[in-house]
């Protein structure tokens, strides 16, 4: 009976870390659920209303004489990235960038709360999910920088929000142990071909984006507005054998592929692929299926009723152009949005944003997330 009591424990902690929105880890932090170094965490909608935050400290610094001040709110300024956006912004525009870091439903959360007093003037960061989120709260305001129409996939078609980074959600293997003519191409390969079952690693726990991402990429192929919970029972079908012949883990995927376990396979988010080939001597493919690649989009964004708009707008302007960009990613690794910022970078984030972008029903996909990850979780990860 402690078996059980314990077990059921288990399953209800995890529940609410999924259904109450506030679960999301700092962007690129490591998991304590599962191990991999992840990008930002959960989608599902809240259960009950966000209380307001607690006032971080980053908003109490003082000015330092610079001419316009702005608050960015963003999960995407940890390792370095708001320090260094912060120094270029106040060489290049005279603007001080106050920093509000955190997970990336933290931070929706907060917006929400703070929806009829504003505190943020700009928005950095996210994906897909989250800015459906946000769009549905009437939190963004349409702005049109001058290089919006320069980049060619990922901004809000009303200009509410625009693609500065893309991040493709990728099944990799490892082709020191699996030959070329062994490689699946595609997601649904991994279950429906028994020659892959058991060789390929999945996530003991739902938190991550990118399990959320390719998720989303397997719901998508199978709508059904009359199925349970908007999907077919083929799409049940295939999510549970997803998790029934994947190999479970609570590490770094890339450290299974290395292990013993016999999964050389698993999802990866774009930008942590070179260096978790150098990390666990690995050599990565990856799949390109017929229907595209999930992409995440981490975009910039001006906020409704921001208190300096006019600052906002021009800095939106100076982070999303080419220059910045190509500078950002070769400092951090991403692959930008904007075509032209790849000259320079690596031939592999060009690889990346060739990538065909599988097409996804976001408000379709986005508000029943939390409620396919509870039916996931309660039965299929027992």
């Amino acid at each position: 009976m402690k078996k059980i009591f314990a077990k059921l424990s288990v399953i209800a902690l995890a529940l609410a870390s999924i259904l109450l929105f506030s679960a999301c880890a700092q962007n690129e932090t490591q998991s304590a659920q599962n191990g991999e170094t992840e990008q930002t965490a959960q989608s599902a909608q809240p259960a009950q209303p966000a209380q307001t935050p607690q006032t971080p400290q980053t908003e109490e610094v003082q000015s330092n004489g610079a001419q316009e001040t702005i608050v960015l709110y963003s999960n995407a300024l940890s390792d370095g990235r708001g320090d260094w956006i912060a120094e270029r912004a106040l060489e290049d525009l005279g603007i001080e960038v106050l920093q509000v870091d955190g997970g990336g439903v933290d931070i929706a959360n907060r917006l929400v709360a703070e929806r009829d007093n504003p505190q943020a003037d700009v928005l950095f960061g996210f994906n897909p999910m989250l800015w459906w989120q946000l769009e549905h709260n009437d939190i963004l305001v349409a702005h049109i920088p001058p290089w919006a129409g320069e980049v060619p996939v990922g901004n809000h078609s009303n200009g509410l929000f625009h693609a500065v980074i893309l991040v493709g959600n990728m099944l990799i293997y490892d082709l020191n142990q699996i030959g070329d003519g062994e490689t699946p191409g595609d997601w649904l390969d991994l279950w429906t071909n028994p020659e892959f079952h058991g060789r390929y690693a999945v996530p003991d726990a739902l938190g991550g984006s990118t399990v959320q991402m390719v998720l989303s990429g397997i719901f998508n192929r199978f709508i059904d507005p009359d199925g349970f919970l908007g999907v077919s029972d083929e799409g049940w079908e295939n999510i549970a054998a997803k998790f029934r012949y994947g190999v479970s883990t609570n590490q770094d995927m890339a450290a299974e592929i290395a292990g013993p376990s016999g999964a050389v396979m698993s999802q990866m988010w774009s930008h942590g692929i070179p260096s978790r080939e150098e990390q666990f001597d690995i050599a990565a493919g990856f799949a390109r299926p017929d229907v595209g690649v999930p992409f995440s989009i981490e975009g910039v964004a001006l906020v409704n009723g921001a208190s300096n708009p006019d600052a906002a707008r021009r800095f939106i302007d100076w982070f999303g152009q080419a220059e910045v960009m190509q500078a950002f990613s070769a400092e951090f690794g991403f692959v930008p949005a904007h075509p032209a910022a790849l000259e320079g970078l690596p031939p592999f984030n060009s690889t990346i944003a060739a990538l065909s972008h599988q097409q996804i029903d976001w408000d379709f996909i986005a508000p029943r997330m939390g409620d396919w990850l509870e039916h996931i979780l309660l039965n299929y990860m027992q």
